[in-house]
């Protein structure tokens, strides 16, 4: 009680004291100056705020106003909330139904207006039965084959088109054939030909990782490019991978590279064969991996240590392996080595690497083997020190003749070495003059090539770099989605499988053989159309290009192609205006 006395014995606020003291002397009738002298007024104050009292001007007491008694939404707006409850949608999906009508109407809006008509809370549906993700994006349709004794004709339009390009090319190919023979895994309701077909298509068409196949696993245009309705879901695609093995896919690497340099000779036909490491960064936490130096990020990290070989005429990719480690970096060429004979029965080709990929021990090791290379010598300060002595008229002058070099003329010194713990005597080119501060030093076991051939493979050897470059940003080559190496390499051996196919198709277009994968994409299959079925045929329409007229000289784009895993239907290609 003694705090409340104080709230009116000794007002706080400048309208209660006036209250008070005006109080005072009209009810307790209190003299001016007695009331003055309390409150700290004057006497003329005090009867100047009684007469504005008097006059209305002074109000103590104000009445609050009170907010309306029925719900401010409009009524159109309540029935349409209603209405779409009656189609059983949460109030989240009615919220994006009436935002799309043009009204902004929150979520917490929306349960008020169904608690007033006492309609109650739907019960709690997992992602799949609301057909939404966590992220609420729409869950695509289970992926079926196509079953063409009900399949009615359709029209739908694609946003990659161009991607059926490649339908003749697979057919020619017999990659689905190999498919077949090395009994890839499959579902009860996916076959291994139309999973692989899948993969293939992303890869075609330059896509992150395989588990982001949610951005086309909606579009049913694409599905029937590996002859289903739609595309399988990404859990389908990441899990893949899982049921194979490395002996399934080291078989499979052999059994497709075997047939492809059968059936394209030309891409498989140089004397010489670039070798080099590639290290994918992997960023999980919980991982693995060994830690490696990644060109990409300047850093050593944890990541996927890889090796590839390369054609150096064609560029095409010879052979790849994912599950490398550290210590058994220097045996790989080896290894490559023994592959090679089972591919071609003899290894005639000079393998060209440089000096990080094996130890002189292996030199050695491969000259027994009657394998021949090309290579860098380390250099050292007792090597340098020798290689100043040399007189200035032992050295040769050497023109390379290739484009875009910006050091064409260089010095040249040849003699023999034997390399230290082996027995080997090898050729040592040594160069200088090169645009370089150090001299080069050059060994080979090929003593049979001329010095100036031996100088201009080994400057061609940056033809792998360039590829790795190509692999990276088209086919994202280090985009890894997984710290397990089997995925890894079968995601490669894809990758590889694609970048073949673009090799193939830039051989029928004149003037575009040497085009990369991500240009060849870019003018010729990354363009809008449309995938008619009539019942009878597929007709893959497109709208004439700046680059369609090299596409019409194209043979197998020219004519129907009966498409196996489409029953067998013709499909052609239209261009319209």
């Amino acid at each position: 009680m003694k705090d409340i006395k104080k709230i009116f014995l000794e007002p706080s606020t400048p309208l209660q004291r006036q209250y008070e003291a005006i109080r005072a002397m009209v009810i307790d009738e209190t003299s001016a100056s007695v009331i003055a002298n309390k409150y700290g007024y004057s006497v003329g104050s005090l009867y100047s705020r009684i007469r504005d009292l008097r006059t209305g001007k002074l109000v103590f007491f104000v009445d609050l106003k009170r907010g309306p008694k029925k719900r401010r939404t409009p009524e159109h707006i309540r029935q349409l909330a209603l209405d779409y409850r009656r189609e059983n949608l949460s109030a989240s999906d009615i919220k994006i139904r009436l935002e799309q009508e043009g009204y902004n109407c929150s979520i917490r809006t929306i349960e008020r207006i169904l608690t007033d008509a006492q309609i109650p809370k739907l019960r709690r549906r997992p992602s799949s039965g609301r057909a939404k993700t966590i992220k609420n994006q729409t869950i695509s349709e289970r992926s079926q084959p196509l079953d063409f004794d009900t399949l009615e004709p359709f029209r739908y339009d694609c946003p990659v088109v161009g991607i059926f390009f490649f339908l003749p090319y697979i057919i020619e190919s017999g990659i689905i054939d190999i498919v077949k023979q090395c009994a890839l895994p499959e579902s009860s309701a996916i076959s291994s030909e139309q999973a692989c077909l899948s993969m293939l298509l992303l890869k075609l068409i330059g896509n992150e990782r395989l588990s982001h196949i949610n951005d086309y696993d909606h579009e049913p245009e694409l599905g029937v490019f590996a002859g289903l309705s739609l595309l399988p879901k990404r859990s389908f695609m990441a899990a893949y991978s899982c049921r194979t093995s490395e002996a399934l896919l080291q078989n499979f690497q052999q059994q497709f590279i075997k047939h492809f340099q059968k059936k394209y000779p030309d891409f498989y036909k140089s004397n010489f064969i670039n070798l080099d490491f590639h290290s994918i960064p992997h960023f999980g936490d919980q991982s693995q991996m060994e830690k490696v130096w990644c060109g990409a990020r300047g850093k050593a990290m944890k990541g996927a240590n890889t090796i590839f070989a390369q054609d150096t005429n064609s560029n095409v990719i010879l052979y790849t392996r994912a599950d490398i480690l550290r210590k058994n970096e220097a045996k790989e060429v080896r290894h490559f080595a023994a592959y090679w004979r089972t591919i071609k029965g003899s290894v005639n080709e000079t393998l060209v690497f440089d000096c990080k990929l094996t130890t002189y021990k292996i030199l050695d090791e491969l000259h027994n083997d009657d394998v021949k290379f090309i290579t860098l010598r380390k250099r050292n300060i007792t090597l340098l020190t020798a290689t100043s002595r040399i007189a200035d008229d032992k050295w040769h002058k050497v023109y390379l003749p290739i484009p875009k070099r910006i050091h064409k003329a260089c010095l040249a010194y040849e003699n023999t070495i034997v390399l230290k713990g082996c027995k080997t005597k090898l050729r040592q080119i040594i160069i200088k003059n090169n645009g370089r501060a150090e001299p080069t030093f050059i060994i080979t076991n090929n003593h049979e090539l001329p010095l100036k051939d031996v100088l201009i493979v080994y400057a061609k050897r940056w033809h792998i770099e360039n590829k790795l470059a190509e692999l990276v940003s088209f086919f994202n080559l280090n985009a890894l989605s997984s710290p397990l190496m089997i995925r890894i390499h079968f995601d490669i051996l894809w990758t590889v499988i694609a970048d073949t196919l673009y090799h193939r198709l830039a051989q029928d277009l004149p003037r575009f053989e040497r085009e990369r994968a991500d240009s060849l994409f870019r003018h010729f299959i990354n363009m809008p159309g449309q995938v008619v079925y009539d019942g009878k045929e597929f007709v893959i329409k497109i709208r004439k290009r700046a680059h369609t007229p090299i596409l019409l000289g194209v043979k197998c784009l020219q004519q129907s192609t009966k498409i196996p895993w489409l029953g067998n239907r013709p499909l052609r290609i239209e261009w319209t205006a």
